[in-house]
Formats: C-alpha cells, structure tokens, sequence
C-alpha cells in the first residue's frame, strides 16, 4: 500500500539524520536557485539539475544492495550518474510527450498527465461530459498504456545504470523488456501505482501548508525530498525484485 511506502521512505530519508538535515538544506538552495534564478542562470540551474538526478540513482543504487538510509554524496558519482540519466530521462520522455501529444492531437483532449488526472478529478470529471464517452475511455486507456509502458522502460534503464551498467546497456530495448517480463507487467503496475499515489498523498499534504508563507516552503521542500525518495527507491527496489529472481 501507498502508506507503507511513505513510511519506508520516512525511515530510510531519517535513518542517518544529520545527513537528512544537510539533504534538506541542499535541496532548499536547490529549488531556490531553480525557482528564483533559475531563468538567469540556465546553467547553474542544469547544474543542479544534474546533481539531484545524479543523487536519485545514488539511491536506486543503494536500495538496490540493500541500504537502509541516505547514502553519502559524492559529487563525482552524482555528476557521472547525472549525465548518463539525463540521457535516459531525455530518450524517455521525448517518446512519451511525443506519443500523448499525437493522442491528444487525434482525440482533441489536453496533454495527459496522470498525477493531475488524479488530483484534479473534477476537470477529469468534466472532460467526460465535454467529450463523446467512447473516445474519453480510449483517450484514458492510450495514455496510461503509454505512461506506464515508457515509464516501466526507463526505470529499468536508470536502474541499470544505478547497478553500475554502461550508458549503451541501458538502451539494450530487448534485455530491458526481459527484465520486465521477469518481473511481470501487472506486477510492475501494481507496484508503479503505489509510487504514483504516495507522490500524490505527499502533493495533497504540501497542499495544505499552500497559505503559510516560509512554513510552505519548508513543507514543499520536506514533501519533495520524501516524493524523491519515494521514486527512487521504488526503482531499487523493483530492479531488486528481478536480481532475487534470477538468483
């Protein structure tokens, strides 16, 4: 369940806490450089960037070999892993905008985006009523199939890479569907689900803090590292799930 990963995370994030308390310091100047001057400092911000993927993998990494906590930072790591899953998430997700927007195009729906297809039920509610109910459900299929399908690839690559694979192993597309398969797709789903609904919950309690000033931000930046971790170590521990099967 959703909550049973939201409480791994928090033990995990808290399991070393002077280093939760420097993770939590380093993401508050991150999301300020992105957000205040992230539009003068293109670079800095692709920086930062980098960095934050960079530590994401470190996780998956560490989840993947069993870690209980934060793993320590190494920024010759966070930039190698940086680079390489930029490269992925960039592959990835240029397939799947790509694909919704052609879904989009041809159904005449918005942009899907399963997070706010969530939160925001009442404009979901509405598309139905403003669109033929045949083409909302194919609309809704097509784009959770294609979510699901280039997110499950992904995740396989950067967590090949996490597992210390090369960059060109992680667009191996048939060991990639293998390690799937192994794993098993409704599996997969059902597992993909529960990170995409403990990100939601997280989304929904930053929610609540939107009108209290500084409090907000350390809240967002609290919510943010644990939605990061929750991710993160999701990969780990279903790349985890196909190691201990091929054993």
């Amino acid at each position: 369940m959703p909550n049973a990963m939201l409480k791994g995370s928090v033990k995990y994030a808290l399991g070393n806490k002077w280093l939760f308390i420097f993770v939590l310091v380093q993401f508050m100047i991150f999301e300020t450089i992105t957000h205040v001057v992230g539009g003068l400092m293109e670079s800095t911000s692709l920086i930062v960037l980098l960095v934050v993927l960079g530590y994401g993998l470190k996780i998956t990494q560490d989840e993947i070999n069993g870690g209980k906590s934060l793993p320590k930072i190494k920024l010759n790591e966070l930039i190698n892993f940086g680079l390489k899953g930029t490269v992925v998430y960039t592959f990835y997700l240029t397939i799947q905008v790509s694909v919704l927007g052609l879904i989009s195009i041809l159904l005449d729906f918005p942009i899907f985006e399963l997070e706010e297809f969530i939160l925001n039920i009442s404009e979901t509610i509405a598309l139905l009523y403003e669109h033929n109910p045949i083409n909302f459900i194919v609309f809704i299929l097509l784009s959770l199939i294609t979510v699901y399908v280039t997110i499950f690839f992904m995740e396989i690559a950067l967590a090949i890479l996490a597992d210390g694979g090369k960059l060109k192993q992680a667009f191996d597309f048939s060991r990639v569907r293998d390690i799937i398969s192994t794993i098993g797709w409704n599996h997969y789903a059902i597992d993909y689900t529960k990170i995409v609904l403990a990100v939601v919950i997280l989304i929904c309690i930053r929610g609540l803090f939107d009108s209290y000033g500084a409090l907000n931000f350390i809240v967002s930046v609290i919510t943010d590292i644990l939605a990061f971790v929750v991710e993160y170590r999701g990969i780990g521990n279903i790349y985890r799930e196909y190691l201990h099967e091929m054993k």
